[in-house]
């Protein structure tokens, strides 16, 4: 316990202190010790004044993009005036709000909440964030507070009581006492919502090596996972995330926290995603996510992603997504930089650390540019319509993703940012790149985390300082039209060009072996779950020709019983027949076969060099720290 206790606490907050006998307007007292069950008790208190008042549950989530606040979780309620409880009624018009009227003489409120957590597979639009090893607490899940009132203005003293033996890991400072509670610093709630708690009963912390500037700055991997043999740490980890932090530091020139952690949680049995925070990410991946090279680089794409928001996304923000209060709607309408360019720096950063390797960087590239290049969805809506309908999008079905188009302004600003690079580099001979776009946008001083808001106009003002032109029209070749013309004629910028072979694509490979699919995408067109189930057919690819939808399972080819290996087995053979491929499929308790006529073989992205043309893209990857 005495170990626990002090991987909880990070630096002290200058001018802050636990336990300060000062009145706060909100107290939390978070009960976890049954989170393995999916139920957490909470009690609040909060400073109130006689008459009216209006309850919010948070509601626009920082990092979600869209109305993600999980109101469903909350399966019980009570709320009491010296001791007395009050009847309190739901807005007819706004779900997020509770209204309660305070009687007279009352000073403070305590209200008592119980909350059931989402479950694997349950169709629930909340993620689990438990198993039975481990947990990410969400402060947001278990807070309510007054409306219309700016959350940084909150002042709240928080308490969280966690199941016996497990560690806790969370940004803010906080204090062990017996019985598994840990009282952290005093904050605000917007503070406190920045800084999810990890707990888990494996657990591994690695202190990374600080970096110049910056070297006296704390910044530390927080690994919890459902066993002790996932925490098997490979050589040279610590060393490579020390170099992402060096590169960072080159790049950004300032780091805007006053320490870093990753909540790296490694579950078969929780939701997988990165969310991020400015003094910490919450990253979660499969449990054997460390035991191979190359899902040890999509660890690091995740990381270096989630990290690179502490500057871009946290600190300077997208005006339109600001909601203080957790209630304004956001728009997502910049969402190309708060995510594009985030997705951009968080491959290339750890490329240049060396935990992603050159080839494996190029075939995650490959990777992107060719599901664009046979997406339709492309062919209608264009990459701004993605972020301004992010917040439908993220909840959308997979069935028939291709053909709506996802939320991959992600990717797809990848292109669009190495196409600002080359432009930079076109007309500055070399001199100027979109690292000097970077410190002078991100500039500021290092220190506790800021927000920084600033408008579209802003990114085209900084990239004229760097280099006079009309850059809103250069952009907006990518962000307007539909189509791929710029987003390949970027990519062909940097010297390299997409094509297709029959040698698989490693960073392909890495997905489908997550995610347990098997993506055919470019051959037949289908990308299948592990059942054989289709999760999307493309549009005038063979199979969706032949009568392929999402929702059909694939149960035999040419006869025989599907796997993955029988699949592409009947891909060749046709390449050799010229015969189509039988697929005995079900739909929905009726069976047909499908005659796929497919003759090109096996198919896979790759990037080959163009000869005579510059490479500006292993330029954008090198390293910038010796």
């Amino acid at each position: 316990m005495k170990q626990k206790a002090v991987w909880a606490c990070t630096l002290l907050l200058a001018g802050l202190s636990i336990g300060a006998a000062q009145a706060t307007d909100l107290t939390v007292r978070v009960d976890a010790r049954e989170v393995a069950r999916k139920r957490v008790h909470t009690e609040l208190t909060l400073a109130v004044k006689p008459g009216p008042l209006t309850l919010v549950y948070a509601k626009w989530m920082p990092g979600e993009h869209g109305p993600t606040g999980p109101l469903e979780s909350m399966i019980g309620l009570e709320i009491k005036a010296n001791g007395e409880r009050l009847t309190w009624s739901r807005d007819p018009l706004d779900m997020y709000a509770l209204r309660v009227a305070v009687p007279r003489g009352v000073n403070h409120l305590d209200v008592s909440m119980e909350s059931g957590l989402a479950t694997e597979g349950a169709g629930s639009t909340a993620a689990p964030t438990s198993s039975a090893q481990l947990a990410i607490v969400s402060w947001n899940q278990f807070l309510l507070f007054p409306k219309g009132v700016d959350a940084d203005k909150v002042s709240v003293s928080a308490t969280i009581i966690a199941p016996a033996d497990w560690t806790v890991v969370c940004a803010l400072e906080s204090k062990a006492s017996p019985g598994g509670a840990y009282e952290f610093e005093s904050s605000t709630v917007a503070q406190l919502i920045d800084s999810p708690v990890q707990m888990g009963l494996y657990a591994k912390l690695i202190e990374l090596k600080g970096s110049e500037p910056h070297a006296d700055l704390t910044h530390r991997l927080s690994i919890m996972a459902d066993s002790a043999a996932a925490l098997a740490l490979p050589g040279g980890l610590a060393q490579g995330y020390s170099r992402l932090v060096a590169e960072s530091g080159a790049l950004f020139g300032s780091r805007m926290y006053r320490h870093y952690t990753w909540l790296l949680s490694l579950s078969d049995h929780i939701a997988h995603f990165g969310l991020e925070h400015h003094e910490s990410s919450d990253d979660r991946t499969d449990e054997n996510a460390l035991s191979e090279a190359d899902l040890r680089m999509g660890i690091a794409g995740l990381l270096g992603h989630e990290y690179v928001h502490s500057w871009n996304g946290k600190y300077r923000r997208p005006k339109g997504l600001l909601s203080p209060d957790y209630q304004k709607p956001m728009d997502g309408s910049l969402l190309w930089v708060y995510e594009g360019m985030t997705q951009f720096w968080g491959a290339i950063l750890p490329t240049r650390a060396g935990l992603i390797t050159p080839e494996y960087f190029r075939d995650t590239l490959a990777g992107w540019a060719g599901h664009f290049d046979t997406e339709p969805g492309a062919r209608w809506r264009p990459m701004a319509d993605t972020a301004v309908a992010a917040q439908v999008l993220y909840g959308a079905p997979d069935a028939w993703e291709a053909s709506r188009r996802s939320v991959d302004y992600y990717e797809a600003s990848v292109f669009l940012w190495l196409d600002v690079d080359a432009e930079l580099r076109a007309r500055s001979q070399g001199r100027i790149t979109l690292d000097d776009y970077v410190r002078r946008f991100y500039a500021g001083a290092s220190g506790a985390p800021q927000v920084k808001p600033y408008v579209e106009q802003d990114v085209y003002d900084t990239l004229a300082t760097v280099a006079p032109g009309d850059w809103r029209r250069f952009i907006h070749r990518h962000v307007d039209p539909t189509g791929t013309t710029a987003l390949l004629g970027a990519l062909e910028r940097t010297g390299w060009k997409l094509v297709y072979s029959a040698e698989t694509n490693a960073y392909v490979e890495a997905r489908q072996k997550r995610k347990k699919q098997t993506n055919r995408q470019w051959s037949i067109g289908l990308i299948l779950d592990k059942d054989a189930k289709i999760i999307d057919a493309i549009e005038d690819c063979a199979a969706a020709r032949a009568g392929a939808s999402p929702g059909m399972s694939v149960i035999a080819v040419n006869g025989q019983r599907f796997t993955a290996k029988v699949l592409d087995a009947a891909i060749t053979e046709a390449q050799n027949t010229r015969r189509p491929i039988a697929l005995l499929v079900e739909n929905s308790d009726y069976y047909r076969t499908l005659s796929v006529e497919y003759y090109d073989g096996p198919r896979y992205p790759h990037l080959v060099r163009i000869e005579g043309r510059l490479d500006t893209l292993s330029a954008v990857f090198s390293p910038r720290v010796q």
